[in-house]
C-alpha cells in the first residue's frame, strides 16, 4: 500500500461523512440516542478531534480551523470544517509516512482515525432510527458504493 491510497482511503471516509451530513435534515440535527451526542455535535467533535490530532505536527493548520459549536454549527459550518480538517489530515499522513517513526505507524494512526470516525457515523444513524427518521435503505446502501465516489 502506499501513502497515494491510504489517503486515497481517507477521501472516500470523508466523503461518507458529507453524504451522512447531506441525508441529515435540519430538524434532525438535535437528535440524539438517549444520553449521547447529538447528531450536530457528533459532527462537530469529528472536526474538533481531526483539530487535535493535527495540533502537534501542523500547529498552524489546526489553528486555522474552525472550532465550531456543538449547539449551535450550521450545516454549512460543519462541512466546511470537515472539508478543511480532512485536507490538512491528508498532509498530515503524508508527513508522518515521510518522517521519523512515532508511537504509532502511519497505518495505526489512520485506522484508529477511520475507526473513531465510523463510529460516530453510527451514533448519528442510530438517533436517525431511534427518531423514526432513517432514510430508506437504498440510500443507506448506497454510502457503501465506494466504486462510484
Amino acid at each position: 500500500m502506499t501513502i497515494d491510497e491510504l489517503v486515497e482511503a481517507w477521501q472516500a471516509n470523508n466523503a461518507l461523512n458529507l453524504e451522512l451530513l447531506d441525508l441529515v435534515a435540519d430538524d434532525d440535527f438535535a437528535l440524539k440516542p438517549g444520553k449521547g451526542k447529538t447528531i450536530r455535535s457528533n459532527f462537530v467533535h469529528l472536526v474538533g478531534v481531526r483539530r487535535i490530532w493535527l495540533e502537534e505536527k501542523m500547529p498552524a493548520e489546526a489553528k486555522a480551523l474552525p472550532k465550531l459549536d456543538w449547539k449551535t454549527a450550521t450545516r454549512e459550518e460543519i462541512r466546511a470544517g470537515l472539508d478543511g480538517s480532512s485536507s490538512a489530515m491528508e498532509v498530515l499522513f503524508r508527513k508522518k509516512e515521510a518522517g521519523k517513526p512515532g508511537k504509532w505507524s502511519t497505518l495505526m494512526f489512520f485506522a484508529y482515525c477511520i475507526a473513531h470516525e465510523a463510529h460516530h457515523r453510527s451514533q448519528i444513524e442510530i438517533s436517525l432510527r431511534m427518531a423514526g427518521r432513517e432514510p430508506e435503505d437504498a440510500v443507506l446502501y448506497g454510502l457503501w458504493e465506494w466504486s462510484k465516489k
